[in-house]
């Protein structure tokens, strides 16, 4: 699995699409920051800290979109160029490959996580100074990026099975975007329906992710829900993406 792995990332380390969500991400702060400074919105006391607090719940689409990329570089191309059926035909099990095809995205998901938190940190900290700490900041800051990273993880599994479903570029983006978009979905059903749908938003990857990101003023039934929708999101798409590859045929 090893050899995958290294394959993989050797592999997508000559696509430029693979390095243009941290690119995209980076000057992503720098508008967020600059356009800050330039309409007077900086409040006193803000700095690098307050600025990752921000990230964490209301920044989390764009780090969500700038995911996708990953999908379509890490398991994508063994659809088209044919080095699933070569890899299997080498005696390589289905469920090493798709397991191997997990575990890269997951680990791509993880530094452009850390590189998001990292950059927009570092970027607010050089414009604001590092900002006021308050008693506790570090243990909840850590805390909520941690239970996120959980919730990321799943999202990982979810969309590497629909990579594997759907297969076909053009279908796998509209999907991957209306699950990133899931909870704008539901609110706006729920609004023309006249109906209180906010219910379904607790089974929601992306709606526990902002859920998560102000882990420390939960209650503990909500971060068990929480971590408990996450690991069954994970365990389904997980044994249906291998049973999936399983049968799948050949081309």
């Amino acid at each position: 699995m090893m050899n995958l792995i290294r394959a993989d990332f050797y592999r997508i380390s000559k696509s430029w699409v693979t390095y243009a969500p941290f690119v995209v991400l980076s000057l992503l702060h720098l508008v967020i920051i600059v356009g800050s400074l330039t309409l007077g919105n900086v409040p006193p006391g803000e700095g690098g800290l307050q600025y990752v607090e921000q990230l964490l719940s209301n920044g989390q689409l764009f780090f969500l979109i700038a995911l996708i990329p990953f999908v379509f570089c890490v398991s994508v191309p063994i659809f088209s160029d044919g080095t699933m059926k070569n890899d299997i035909s080498w005696g390589m099990s289905r469920t090493t490959l798709y397991v191997s095809k997990l575990l890269v995205l997951m680990i791509l998901a993880v530094l452009l996580y850390v590189f998001f938190i990292g950059t927009g940190m570092a970027t607010a900290t050089a414009f604001f100074g590092l900002g006021n700490v308050a008693p506790g900041f570090w243990v909840n800051l850590l805390q909520s990026i941690g239970a996120q990273m959980v919730v990321i993880l799943a999202l990982c599994s979810l969309l590497t099975f629909l990579s594997f479903l759907l297969k076909k570029p053009y279908v796998l983006t509209e999907v991957l975007a209306l699950v990133l978009l899931l909870p704008t979905v539901i609110n706006w059903t729920g609004n023309l329906l006249r109906a209180d749908l906010s219910w379904a938003l607790y089974f929601d990857l992306t709606s526990t992710l902002y859920r998560f990101a102000t882990f420390s003023l939960l209650d503990n039934t909500t971060i068990l829900i929480g971590f408990g929708v996450a690991a069954v999101w994970f365990t389904v798409t997980f044994v249906a993406g291998i049973a999936l590859l399983r049968k799948a045929e050949m081309k």
